[in-house]
């Protein structure tokens, strides 16, 4: 057909130049006929070219996708052999297959992130992730193929710890191909260091490379220069389309500096997308149900002054723990403790939603710390995320022991962890209103408003008001009356008694011993049977002007104007 109208056009031409004017009109129409049908039969057969290397693309994908549960069956059974008692000779050959299943099964996981840009090319899965842990990731999986040229790749951080928000099935490919082409045009033998660093706004990894020609070739300058530094120009990847539109997706630059002969690859930190999945928060909203939920199962409603649930945080590494808390204050309120033993008597006393603890803390372990949580009755309703080094040999038997609802591997991301947040959580108050469904009936908790519920422990708390007024009352010249001693009588300790008071009451005991002696003075100065001067002692204060400061503190008034008044 090409031959047809290449031929047509020839013929046009001589015809033209050896005919009449009158057949001019009719040579050309016939050979842009013949053009355009050419055209639209190659476009109809690119179209349909298209369509069958999609169907073939989709079919290997598919091929691949389904391979993975083989693979599976395999490598579990092989490394639960690794992990049992067996020879040596052994080991040594389930570790090479297991090592390999796992190489396996990355580029099973990169096929299928292929396939996701594929089918969703535009639309952005945007999750934090910790840059340190992410990059190192990056780089080990690269290894193997520095070790062929002999190159020894190492990362340099200029930060501990720091979240960055990004696509990781986008942003993998040309992170990897960013590195490979570096690896690629580095001599044999050298040694290659990716320098990573955080500013406010972008994230960047940087290398330095002396004037090598080659590794230009992989890049073509976009003509455009940063205003700041015009030695610094913006570039794209020459012969990669592919990662090209990636790093125009994710809002990247490859920046080169032909000075300082450095190339870096730059990425906004929190970048703003249209087309962004984003994950549902956890929010308790302030209604009656809640109320309900909260005051049944230990949690005074009036302590929720928030919609954020309540999370604990418990880690021996300042470092981290502020990390973790800073990640997760955002959509959660977190309260940070260094050592079990406190935050066990701060959960005991608080109830918050869900706790997070390392296995490994000062004093009590965090084991230890989930075990107690899920044995006692009053806190065993609490969800406990528990993680660890997946390296621990003692890991299983403290999972076991532990009790906890979740346990993570080390290092995780972000994004895992607080996806197993919103879960637990969503979970456990499901499972509370579920529970007093199935006791009370379905309208208990739309029904029966919070004052019945209040009135249902108005009698204990009346109870044990008056039971402390009378002991005090016993007492009252008793100048060293203490929580101690009321606690001892009531058979709590002093711990217990001041938690439950301050609940019941809002107020600490010791105002309410202050409260017992005052009215009692002002009862014995309007009997007028007793003046001034005697009344300190009869209720356990020796100083008369103390005793005057703190009765006009009290009343408003002093006691000589409070016996004039009557």
């Amino acid at each position: 057909m090409k031959y047809l109208i290449i031929t047509s056009l020839y013929t046009s031409i001589i015809v033209v130049t050896t005919t009449q004017s009158e057949l001019l009109p009719i040579l050309f129409s016939t050979a842009g006929i013949l053009l355009l049908y050419w055209l639209l039969s190659h476009s109809l057969a690119m179209r349909k070219e298209i369509a069958f290397l999609k169907e073939e693309n989709q079919y290997f994908m598919d091929s691949f996708r389904n391979i993975r549960t083989p693979i599976t069956l395999l490598h579990t059974p092989l490394k639960s052999t690794y992990s049992n008692n067996c020879p040596d000779i052994i080991k040594k050959d389930l570790s090479l297959a297991i090592r390999n299943i796992d190489c396996l099964n990355d580029h099973l996981t990169r096929l299928m992130d292929l396939k996701q840009i594929a089918t969703h090319s535009k639309r952005m899965n945007i999750t934090e992730h910790e840059l340190g842990n992410f990059l190192k990731n990056k780089i080990s999986s690269l290894k193997d193929h520095a070790a062929n040229r002999h190159i020894k790749l190492e990362i340099q951080t200029e930060f501990k710890y720091a979240s960055v928000w990004i696509d990781q099935s986008k942003i993998s490919p040309v992170i990897e191909k960013f590195i490979k082409n570096i690896i690629d045009h580095t001599e044999y033998s050298k040694k290659v260091i990716i320098h990573a660093s955080l500013c406010n706004k972008y994230w960047k990894i940087k290398v330095s490379y002396t004037g090598n020609e080659n590794l230009m070739k992989c890049y073509k300058c976009s003509g455009k220069h940063l205003i700041k530094q015009k030695t610094e120009s913006k570039y794209y990847f020459a012969k990669s389309a592919l990662c090209k539109k990636l790093t125009e997706i994710c809002n990247g630059e490859i920046l080169i500096n032909n000075s300082c002969h450095t190339i870096t690859l730059r990425f906004p930190v929190k970048p703003s997308y249209e087309n962004v999945s984003e994950r549902s928060l956890v929010h308790i909203e302030k209604n009656i149900e809640e109320e309900k939920i909260d005051a049944l199962f230990h949690k005074s409603s009036q302590k929720r002054n928030s919609s954020r649930p309540v999370v604990i945080m418990v880690d021996s590494n300042e470092e981290f723990r502020s990390y973790l808390e800073t990640c997760l204050s955002e959509e959660y309120i977190v309260r940070g403790f260094e050592n079990g033993a406190d935050a066990l008597g701060y959960i005991k006393g608080e109830h918050p939603d869900l706790v997070i603890c390392d296995t490994v803390l000062n004093g009590m372990g965090g084991d230890e710390l989930s075990s107690r949580l899920k044995t006692s009755k009053e806190t065993s309703i609490i969800p406990v995320i528990l993680y660890g080094s997946h390296i621990d040999a003692d890991q299983r038997s403290k999972r076991e022991a532990s009790l906890a609802d979740t346990f993570m591997h080390t290092p995780f991301h972000v994004e895992d962890l607080k996806i197993e947040i919103s879960v637990l959580i969503r979970n456990s108050r499901l499972l509370r209103k579920a529970f007093l469904h199935k006791v009370f009936g379905e309208h208990f908790l739309q029904v029966q408003p919070v004052e019945i519920i209040k009135e249902a422990t108005e009698g204990a708390k009346n109870s044990l008001i008056n039971e402390v007024k009378d002991y005090i009352l016993e007492r009252i010249e008793n100048e060293d009356l203490t929580i101690d001693a009321i606690a001892s009588h009531l058979r709590m300790s002093r711990t217990k008694f001041y938690n439950r008071w301050k609940t019941l009451t809002g107020e600490a005991p010791t105002v309410f011993i202050e409260a017992i002696r005052m009215e009692k003075a002002h009862e014995l100065l309007e009997s007028g049977k007793y003046p001034v001067g005697t009344i300190p002692e009869m209720i356990g204060l020796k100083d008369v002007k103390n005793f005057r400061n703190r009765y006009k503190e009290y009343f408003g008034i002093t006691p000589k104007e409070s016996i004039k008044k009557k």
